[in-house]
């Protein structure tokens, strides 16, 4: 039986975590160890998560400091051990189909490449009331859709052994001020892009569940709403530049495609020249994955916020 390390993190969660961790503790067809950390959660999470380690001898537990959810998931990268099979994230919100993750282990298994495993989700409302399933259509899991809007979700993703051994490497880690602009699922989704590839399971084995204190959810509210908020936060500005060039200093010797070093070195290094302005503007295969519209591309860019 594959033997699976699921990796949570939390925040204040102690409204739905019971019947996410029971559903992952249900997982059929897999040996499961849920290792959560818990990010300075101030209500009764700590305490309900000590309740099942009591219980359940495959949980572990770690109170830390809050980092933020992109940086907590990715310290439970750093420290899962190195005996599974696959790796999962899980959320702390949702529910687990009891097939889920030997659905995906099974559409992994025979890859010896560094891959990332993610699928569609069912959402439902905060009440657990199913509101349909989220895309309609296979999602672009390329490189240059997770660098300008990213499709694959977090809670949805396993990856096998070889991914792993990438990811936890101490020389590929991205910074922690990365992981403010671009949380886990875009590295772990960016990395698996360039140096491996990515399974798009069109099927959904889990409840997405959507309410008013979702950290990360389905995006609600305009674009030109988002933009303004990376006016007034430098924190949240270049995203896509800053995470090109991350991705090209750690992950750099896995490119072997010399148009995708060229397209990813463009957006790195957009600030640095006019004539580098410029050719961003003009690329056509990057602006047609944005969801802004050529004009918010294009004054981006100009502005220097891509």
């Amino acid at each position: 039986m594959d033997k699976v390390a699921i990796l949570m993190s939390t925040y204040n969660g102690e409204k739905y975590l019971d019947e996410q961790i029971g559903s992952i503790l249900a997982q059929e067809g897999v040996d499961v160890t849920l290792y959560i950390r818990d990010d300075g959660s101030s209500d009764r999470t700590a305490e309900i998560i000590k309740y099942y380690c009591k219980r359940y001898h495959n949980v572990s537990f770690t109170q830390g400091e809050n980092l933020g959810v992109g940086n907590s998931f990715m310290q439970l990268v750093y420290d899962a051990k190195d005996v599974y099979d696959y790796y999962a994230f899980a959320d702390q919100d949702d529910i687990w189909l009891p097939e889920k993750i030997k659905m995906a282990a099974d559409k992994i298994k025979e890859s010896k490449r560094p891959l990332l495993y993610c699928s569609n989700q069912t959402l439902i409302d905060k009440n657990g009331i199913e509101m349909g399933i989220r895309h309609s259509k296979t999602i672009d899991s390329s490189y240059l859709q997770v660098l300008s809007n990213n499709e694959a979700t977090g809670c949805t993703m396993v990856w096998n052994k070889a991914l792993q051994y990438l990811i936890s490497d101490e020389k590929r880690r991205p910074s922690k001020k990365l992981l403010k602009k671009r949380i886990h699922d875009v590295w772990i989704a960016m990395a698996a892009s360039v140096a491996g590839e990515i399974y798009y399971d069109k099927r959904s084995f889990i409840l997405y569940r959507q309410h008013e204190n979702n950290v990360v959810g389905v995006r609600k509210g305009s674009i030109y709403k988002e933009w303004r908020k990376k006016i007034k936060n430098k924190e949240l500005r270049n995203g896509r530049s800053v995470l090109a060039k991350e991705i090209l200093i750690k992950f750099g010797d896995k490119i072997d495609s010399r148009r995708m070093k060229e397209k990813l070195q463009k957006c790195a290094c957009y600030k640095d020249s006019i004539s580098t302005k410029i050719m961003l503007c003009r690329d056509t295969d990057l602006m047609k994955y944005s969801n802004e519209g050529m004009l918010m591309y294009k004054v981006k860019i100009i502005l220097n916020l891509f």
